[in-house]
């Protein structure tokens, strides 16, 4: 791993395009934050050692008493209380394709079927994928959670714990919500663009943050809506079923801009290409570089960086002595990173407002409960971590509907009674309990590991992630979770660096021990998933050794992982050879897991919070970023 070091760039000007009102602030709002924090010197590796030392691994956020935790319980059936969960809990995504657009079940008794296959292997939860573009797929305002109700029901009844994921993103199986098209149409520039001009319509470009283009409002508020139903209506399993939440932050759930689309526009191992060409990114970076006297800087991305299928040394920008390590790449880089770090501070602040925090009995968010710790605190000025879209309860956040099922799908086969009460809305008697759930909060990195070898890690850069051979782009990234007390999910447990492709430099092992690295200085919580459906032993044997990987890294000893969620439940799980392999795996881990001692993780997140001194020392320590 390299030294941590972090660049620091400069404010912002203002400017007379409509979006700078809205963008550059931001921006100029986490700069602020860092110069407060930074210190002269930058630490070098070795005292990471001693930031992991001081790290203080409670939670963030007073929980439920026991008996609280209790009285939620809404079935006899129901897993255990999350703080009587095994050592390693073992999780199996389910497919995206569970529920069709429609909100459907596309095969419920099958999936009972599955679900009895994999409790006998002792696999401890079920890990669900909860899509925008179905619960509110119809209308602004308006959720349906009947099936996953039921789906949920289900999960419970057969005696597992749920990790639920909220993706904001579409897939192939599951689009955006219709309204959101429907916008995406009038307006194409809320969607991430490339430099052809070719929009990724399966995320809203984090440049529109915070402008109202989605019906009046804007998509942090959307997000923040969302959530709040959500807790509404699926509050009587919150903490108990439901222990984890994991918050999507992008395309396919991670946090990343979407470089590398499935589509024929890229294929392996190809650098990707910046998606920095929606108006309302153009219009911040065109801000960003005005204030620092270059304006010429600010007219467009890199024009040397190549398209989606060049490998770096075909381009000026990546190659070994690109433009990536001059002043303009360097400042470019810096911008493109800080915008992606801030999106995921305003998202995760939103989502522990939401999810984390006490409700007052009208619904609306309460602070007071339990003192200030509860809330998003801004470390450096400015309308908070959730860029104030957290602040006050929009008119959106009180219109869910009580959708029915309408006897469609799994109506017969699914109990009729779920113990969710009558779900509507306002009258759920959850609300009127102040008390926040016993929940922790996950966010999920991409795995980009191929020329990883190189000095430029173009991949990364693409993505969003300023990480090269001079410089850590990871540790920003783990302080910004760190700082809302949240777990990172990791991909590419099984992938082994000696069977990628030879030429293109792929260090998955090295790259996975750098994350996880900088993860344990600053204390976030680690969870780990494979990265593909294979059940070959070799991938079986690497991910079962990066399970219990407990080595030191540049004087830095691993945590044990928390948790694993093996990807995913489908049809070739149970071919004979495959599932007799899988089977055999869950015994090793199951076994090994059994002997670990490890500490309370708490429910309040994953890492827990900084103490001061920690948090200048390893918190943000920034050099200035030189552009002459």
């Amino acid at each position: 791993m390299h030294g941590l070091t972090e660049h620091r760039g400069t404010g912002v000007a203002s400017s007379s395009h409509p979006a700078a009102a809205f963008l550059p602030c931001r921006f100029a709002r986490l700069q602020l934050r860092r110069r407060r924090c930074s210190q002269k010197q930058a630490p070098g590796v070795a005292q990471l050692a001693q930031v992991q030392t001081e790290t203080v691994l409670a939670s963030t956020l007073p929980g439920p008493g026991a008996g609280q935790s209790r009285r939620l319980l809404r079935s006899a059936t129901n897993r255990r209380p999350p703080d009587e969960e095994p050592a390693l809990p073992l999780y199996t995504c389910l497919d995206g394709d569970i529920l069709t657009p429609a909100n459907k079940f596309a095969y419920y008794e099958a999936l009972r079927s599955g679900l009895k296959a994999l409790g006998a292997l002792g696999i401890n939860g079920i890990s669900v994928d909860v899509y925008w573009g179905i619960v509110e797929g119809v209308r602004p305002g308006q959720y349906d959670w009947s099936s996953y109700k039921q789906l949920l029901a289900l999960i419970r009844d057969e005696g597992f714990m749920a990790q639920v994921c909220l993706c904001f993103h579409a897939s192939e199986a599951v689009p955006l919500p219709a309204w959101v098209v429907e916008a995406g149409r009038a307006d194409p520039d809320i969607y991430y663009t490339d430099r052809a001009g070719v929009r990724c319509t399966d995320y809203v470009s984090l440049g529109a943050d915070e402008v109202p283009v989605l019906s009046g409002r804007t998509p942090l508020e959307c997000y923040r809506d969302l959530m709040v139903s959500f807790r509404r209506e699926l509050g009587p399993l919150l903490g108990s079923t439901i222990a984890d939440v994991l918050i999507g932050l992008g395309p396919d759930g991670e946090l990343k801009y979407p470089a590398h689309p499935r589509d024929k526009r890229w294929n392996f191992p190809g650098v990707g290409e910046f998606q920095c060409y929606d108006r309302y990114l153009l219009a911040s970076l065109r801000a960003c570089a005005q204030q620092v006297n270059q304006p010429s800087w600010g007219l467009r991305g890199p024009h040397d960086a190549g398209t989606y299928c060049v490998w770096p040394h075909q381009t000026g920008f990546f190659h070994q002595r690109g433009n990536w390590c001059s002043p303009y790449g360097k400042f470019f880089l810096q911008w493109y990173g800080d915008m992606l770090l801030q999106h995921a501070d305003a998202v995760l602040g939103i989502a522990r407002e939401a999810l984390l925090t006490g409700y007052d009995s009208d619904g609306s968010l309460s602070y007071n409960q339990y003192g200030s710790g509860n809330r998003v605190v801004d470390d450096g000025g400015g309308d908070g971590a959730g860029g104030g879209a957290g602040e006050s309860s929009s008119n959106w956040a009180g219109s869910d509907s009580d959708v029915e099922a309408d006897g469609g799908g799994p109506a017969a086969a699914a109990p009729a009674s779920d113990g969710y009460g009558s779900g509507g809305g306002d009258a759920a008697p959850y609300m009127s309990a102040a008390a926040p759930p016993h929940i922790r909060l996950h966010a999920k990195l991409p795995s980009l590991h191929w020329w990883y070898g190189t000095a430029s890690h173009a991949p990364e850069l693409t993505a969003g992630y300023f990480n090269t051979a001079t410089r850590d782009g990871y540790l920003p990234v783990m302080q910004v979770l760190a700082r809302h007390g949240v777990s990172v999910r990791l991909r590419g447990g099984e992938l082994r660096s000696q069977e990628m492709h030879s030429q293109a430099f792929c260090d998955p092992e090295r790259q996975l021990a750098q994350q996880r690295t900088v993860a344990a200085a600053v204390g976030v919580g680690v969870g780990l998933e494979n990265l593909t459906e294979r059940f070959d032993e070799g991938a079986l044997s690497r991910l079962e050794a990066a399970l219990f990987d407990t080595s030191v890294h540049q004087g830095i000893e691993l945590p044990q992982v928390q948790s694993l969620v093996f990807n995913r439940m489908c049809d070739s799980m149970f071919e004979p050879g495959n599932w007799a392999r899988f089977k055999d795996f869950m015994r090793r881990v199951r076994n090994r897991a059994d002997t670990l001692v490890v500490p309370c993780r708490g429910h309040g997140g994953g890492g827990g919070r900084l103490s001061a001194n920690v948090q200048e020392a390893a918190g943000v320590t920034s050099r200035s970023l030189a552009l002459q």
